[in-house]
């Protein structure tokens, strides 16, 4: 590390410029047939941008930086060599909205360009300096364009690259970059629409430093759980559910990427987690602001979603059902042809994940998500649009509170498809309570909504297992044989469950009030 003079600590505002940039993957087809796109064709090389690029990622032997959020790099092309310090923004989106500083330096780290960047409250810690070192390299073969659409400049980046952490572990990857040099975000997502004509793109959120990260790892991947959404208290609708969507994509898009490797099971279940917070949001904020006929097509591609990752994930969880039985189980034979369908619809599940109507249906959400119709559409819709989130949580949390009340009264009465119902309700006040926590931070709100929470993902439960009861679907014969008394027994235990826990619930002051 070289012992620079220090330089004055700049100013926070002007000296945290963004980096904001949408990942792509060139899912099949070549570079050749993106560049043949029209949009690129006449786009403009840069060939300051363009060449071998050799970036070394330094962090600490438990990754404090990458713990923190943040990215250490010296990337060198042309003998020249850039020191980048990259944080990222406080709600993870799928287009990488990241604060970046960049120091020329002479071949070795300079942190004295940290000041006034995130990275220097960490380097601080004196051990914790010391002990920052070259982690793992990334070396890019890069061919740069810049290119113009709805007003916007974008710079293109077509990337073949390689990341190389300790010993012989590596991983080549290809990868499209767009990132916005002027213009409205929205740009970006309309040329990966346009440059897809040209090729299946995949939507990424792993950036460069993930994929070396992942090598340190030991090969372990772990499934992308949702973040806590973080609301501004006078955030507008547009902006809260922007924020919202964005988080619940890119929990779906993370945990995809991961399904694709590994086929575990409790990835699937966080995809699939993804996609229904994802589609909660959409039907939260439907009448407020997504009545248009593009908001309409979103929801049906992802009830489509829905249903492709629904085979697989509903035999995982028999499996783990009929492991967790101690007094009788299928027998080997039984077994096997169990596994033998969950492989089965596996497969099944990665030709759709590799389908080009996938990958269109997660790029036009993302695209919609940024500047769909919903966000222009109408003089009428702009008050709703620029309207109080806060108090249009009030308002759509205590409707929906109010429609379950008056459900749970006649729980025992109504029939196995009511209560299916009621239960879909719950689970989508239950992430509305989830989405909007942020914007009820007084300690008496905390304490109800940790009350409030719980008590709907019990009741949640409850549902599910009568839920299970009622529908034994083609798997009913692998269980064991279960005489219709106990059947009934279970079925009153769970009723009796259910009515106590909405009784509680009916009792608990909303924590939004």
């Amino acid at each position: 590390m070289s012992a620079s003079t220090k330089r004055p600590k700049p100013d926070p505002v002007s000296a945290a410029p963004r980096e904001i940039e949408l990942k792509l993957e060139l899912a099949s087809g070549t570079a050749e047939d993106l560049l043949a796109h029209p949009l690129l064709d006449k786009a403009r090389p840069l060939a300051k941008q363009s060449g071998q690029l050799h970036a070394v990622y330094f962090d600490t032997e438990d990754h404090a930086l990458h713990h923190e959020g943040l990215s250490l790099r010296i990337r060198r092309r042309n003998g020249k060599a850039i020191q980048t310090i990259k944080a990222e923004g406080p709600n993870k989106g799928i287009a990488m909205d990241r604060g970046e500083w960049e120091t020329p330096v002479d071949g070795e780290l300079d942190l004295s360009a940290a000041a006034g960047t995130p990275l220097e409250k960490l380097i601080a810690d004196e051990d914790l300096l010391a002990g920052i070192k070259p982690a793992f390299t990334v070396e890019t073969d890069r061919r740069a364009f810049e290119a113009k659409l709805d007003g916007a400049v974008i710079e293109v980046a077509l990337d073949r690259a390689k990341a190389s952490g300790k010993g012989d572990k590596s991983v080549t990857f290809s990868e499209i970059e767009l990132e916005l040099r002027q213009g409205h975000a929205g740009a970006l997502f309309a040329l990966a629409r346009r440059l897809s004509e040209a090729a299946p793109l995949r939507l990424s959120t792993v950036a460069k430093s993930e994929r070396g990260y992942r090598l340190l790892d030991e090969g372990t991947l772990h499934p992308y759980r949702a973040e806590k959404i973080k609301l501004s208290k006078d955030a507008t609708c547009a902006e809260a559910f922007q924020v919202i969507a964005r988080s619940c994509l890119v929990q779906m898009v993370q945990n995809e990427a991961l399904v694709r490797l590994s086929q575990d099971p409790d990835t699937l279940h966080q995809m699939r987690v993804g996609l229904r917070r994802l589609r909660a949001a959409i039907s939260l904020f439907k009448n407020q602001l997504l009545t248009d006929s593009e908001s309409a097509e979103i929801r049906d591609n992802l009830r489509w979603a829905g249903q492709a990752l629904g085979a697989a994930r509903d035999l995982d969880v028999f499996i783990e059902r009929l492991r967790s039985m101690d007094d009788a189980r299928p027998e080997p034979s039984q077994m096997e042809e169990i596994e033998r369908r969950r492989e089965e619809a596996y497969k099944d599940l990665l030709e759709t994940l590799e389908s080009r109507r996938f990958m269109d249906v997660i790029l036009q959400t993302a695209a919609w998500i940024e500047a769909g119709t919903w966000t222009t559409s109408g003089e009428g819709r702009k008050s709703a649009r620029q309207s109080n989130a806060r108090d249009f949580a009030e308002a759509e949390l205590s409707r929906r509170f109010k429609r379950i009340r008056k459900l749970a009264k006649h729980l025992r009465d109504v029939g196995d498809e009511e209560r299916h119902e009621l239960r879909i309700r719950i689970k989508k006040l239950r992430y509305g309570t989830e989405f909007f926590a942020s914007l009820f931070t007084s300690g008496k709100a905390s304490k109800r909504r940790k009350v409030f929470s719980s008590l709907l993902e019990e009741l949640q439960e409850h549902l599910g297992n009568l839920n299970d009861l009622a529908v034994g679907g083609s798997l009913a014969m692998y269980l064991p044989a279960v005489s219709p008394k106990r059947l009934e027994r279970q079925r009153e235990k769970l009723l009796d469950k259910s009515v106590a826990s909405l009784s509680a619930l009916s009792k608990v002051d909303p924590f939004w009030l």
